[in-house]
């Protein structure tokens, strides 16, 4: 068994210790932890409350946050269901963003029924709402009249709107990381990421002017103008954390590597014509790999550390054979 050395990792540390300092500091807090998931609220949410329980609708703002959570809890299970792990989940006025540990550690179809659960309770809570509906008007034909159910209206528009508006593709909504995913295994995470959160603050950009002209010509397109922005706003946060979001793993056992000043390592035996995103797949967050490069005679030809073949990833070298990235065998 080999033992990886707080020396080695040094340079990786300092990268991201810069890419967190430089991206400076988030408008969320922590309101609790379940499990090993920290439940993060951000300030879109609280102001979406005031907003809602100072104007006298508070139970409306209950509805609210029960589909909200019932959006969240759709990732949760589904990740759970497919054993991986949700290290944060931050509260937005639109919905959850939750954030996996090590996402480049899974498949991108798995990432992406991760994503595209939430929408889908969305969707089973409307037509919940909806049966509600028909429930009523069955049982008093003749009788129901738009406006008797109010909350039972709001709680159908706000979770046909959450579906609606997740459904875009565009980070930081669910479509985006559906699409992320899969755009990730190509041109890696960090450009994957940068490309989809450009698209959504085009996205966002054009909701916003298209909600402005809407009011202008009489139309009550109110949501356009509040969800354009706070768009532009999601985006331009994961654009900002892309360069470190997908190595959260990775410091924490460099945080433990540090403390200790040794760690145990996995080594992994693989061929020197393995390309890295053949390689990427194999890695799990609660193991440090050292791969060990061999030729067609099983020779040894060299060693290569899981932080550097991290590294070649975020970058984008998917087609980069581990060969190149070799360091000569002690």
């Amino acid at each position: 068994m080999h033992v990886i050395h707080a020396k080695q990792e040094r340079n990786f540390d300092t990268f991201i210790e810069a890419s967190i300092e430089r991206n400076g500091f988030k408008m969320s807090f922590a309101v609790a932890t379940i499990g090993n998931t920290r439940i993060l609220v951000h300030i879109t949410f609280l102001l979406a409350a005031i907003v809602l329980i100072g104007a006298g609708y508070a139970l409306y703002f209950v509805v609210f946050a029960g589909s909200l959570l019932i959006h969240e809890m759709g990732h949760l299970i589904t990740a759970y269901f497919l054993e991986t792990e949700v290290s944060e989940v931050e509260i937005w006025a639109f919905g959850a963003v939750g954030k996996l540990e090590g996402a480049w550690q899974i498949e991108p179809w798995p990432e992406a029924m991760i994503a595209i659960s939430g929408p889908l309770q969305s969707a089973l809570l409307a037509c919940l709402g909806f049966l509600a509906y028909l429930g009523y008007t069955a049982r008093a034909p003749g009788v129901y009249v738009p406006g008797q159910f109010p909350l039972l209206e709001f709680l159908v528009r706000v979770n046909l709107g959450l579906l609606a508006v997740n459904l875009l593709p565009c980070l930081p909504l669910d479509g985006g990381r559906f699409f992320r995913a899969q755009l990730s295994l190509k041109i890696g995470y960090k450009r994957a990421s940068h490309k989809m959160s450009q698209l959504g603050i085009f996205v966002g950009m054009c909701l916003g002017i298209l909600g402005a002209i809407g009011i202008t010509t009489g139309r009550e397109w109110y949501s356009f103008v509040i969800i354009g922005p706070l768009l532009i706003w999601g985006a331009i946060e994961e654009r900002e954390t892309a360069t470190f979001s997908n190595i959260m793993s990775l410091l924490a056992r460099n945080q433990r590597l540090a403390r200790k000043g040794a760690l145990p390592v996995e080594e992994l035996m693989v061929c020197q014509n393995a390309r890295i995103k053949e390689l990427v797949h194999k890695l799990r967050p609660s193991k440090y790999y050292m791969l060990l490069v061999v030729d067609r005679q099983m020779k040894l030809l060299g060693s290569v550390s899981e932080t550097r073949l991290l590294e070649a990833f975020c970058k984008g070298s998917m087609e980069l054979r581990i060969e190149e990235l070799i360091s000569p065998p002690p």
